[in-house]
């Protein structure tokens, strides 16, 4: 017997108004041939994907986790760097959290020595608190692409979850922080690889920046592929993985670019004060999830677009609690509800 992705719903008086049909225009277009029919049917079974599925809830929860666990996994990592003697790498995590969140390091911010110090003295179970919270991230954009895919519960036991989500954990990680340093990152390998041949030429910035873009794109597509492939209990069709990461992709780097913007109108809001720094962070946490999530919906409306609109439309509910009453054994005199006095 399989379970059911979805909860039925209780036995009661139903309060709220009948869901809405498939609109007559939705219908009409996707009847059509070419692109224009396509993506009419695509769009819209990705948005109801997106809201019968609350994603705007769900990169709520999402931005919780990510917001609980930054800082540990940031100190933790530049206690590891220091304690291997990777200097260089501290650098780059310093940069990769300036650049997503301006301002939240330097003299107007949070001292990088101090966070240098504190992952210093981590201890060993202060170390698995930190890869516990960084994995509860993990959970939670595995539970809500679950959901957005209308897939069930992991049943997995909560032991093999937590370290499928600490070996995800590690290698998300490092390709999130790459995206976020790509430029130094490939001026730092261009060095390496010219001063190996013996050549004294670091080529037109262009160049470079139009190579470290490409590599940012890159890394933003690999990480959200790898999401939306694995992620959801379900594996869709490798073309709507792969639209769907590239529309992440994009939709994620705009973002990026936007961040400054972002943080910067929030900071400048006088009325938060001491709170615009974290407000500001919740808000780019909030969209960056939210994109993840949205591409997901892409690729699950791709996914399913030979799907009759019929039976991915609003489910009856009144009908749904019928056969649940039923099956609870109770009749029109039995249900709940208000009673006349």
């Amino acid at each position: 017997m399989s379970s059911s992705t979805t909860l039925l719903p209780i036995p009661g008086d139903v309060i709220d108004p009948p869901p809405k049909p498939t609109p007559d225009a939705v219908r009409e277009l996707e009847s059509r041939a070419g692109v224009l029919g396509a993506g009419v049917g695509v769009g819209f079974r990705a948005f109801t994907r997106f809201s019968r599925s609350k994603v705007t809830l769900l990169a709520a929860g999402t931005t919780y986790y990510l917001f609980l666990a930054m800082f540990s996994i940031v100190a933790f990592a530049y206690g590891m760097t220091t304690a291997l003697g990777a200097e260089w790498v501290a650098e780059l995590v310093t940069e990769a959290v300036a650049e997503a969140f301006p301002g939240l390091l330097g003299a107007d911010g949070i001292d990088p020595a101090q966070l240098r110090s504190v992952g210093q003295t981590t201890s060993v179970i202060g170390a698995v608190g930190l890869i516990y919270g960084g994995t509860g991230a993990v959970l939670a954009a595995s539970r809500s692409i679950h959901s957005i895919y209308g897939a069930a519960k992991d049943p997995r036991n909560v032991v093999v979850v937590r370290l499928r989500a600490v070996g995800w954990l590690l290698l998300l990680a490092p390709l999130i922080l790459l995206s976020y340093v790509a430029s130094s990152f490939a001026a730092n390998l261009s060095d390496r690889i010219l001063a190996a041949l013996g050549v004294d030429w670091h080529g037109p910035g262009p160049l470079l920046n139009l190579g470290a873009f490409a590599l940012t794109l890159t890394v933003n597509f690999l990480v959200v592929y790898l999401l939306v492939g694995n992620m959801g209990g379900i594996r869709p069709a490798r073309r709507a993985r792969l639209v769907g990461a590239a529309v992440g992709a994009v939709a994620i780097e705009i973002l990026k670019t936007l961040m400054a913007l972002l943080v910067g109108y929030t900071i400048d809001k006088p009325q938060y004060g001491a709170l615009a720094v974290p407000i500001s962070m919740l808000y780019v946490l909030y969209l960056q999830s939210l994109a993840l999530y949205a591409a997901a919906s892409v690729t699950a409306g791709i996914a399913e677009k030979d799907v009759p609109l019929d039976l991915i439309a609003a489910p009856d509910v009144q009908e749904s609690q019928a056969v649940v009453e039923n099956a609870a054994g109770l009749d029109g005199a039995e249900r709940p509800g208000p009673k006349p006095s």
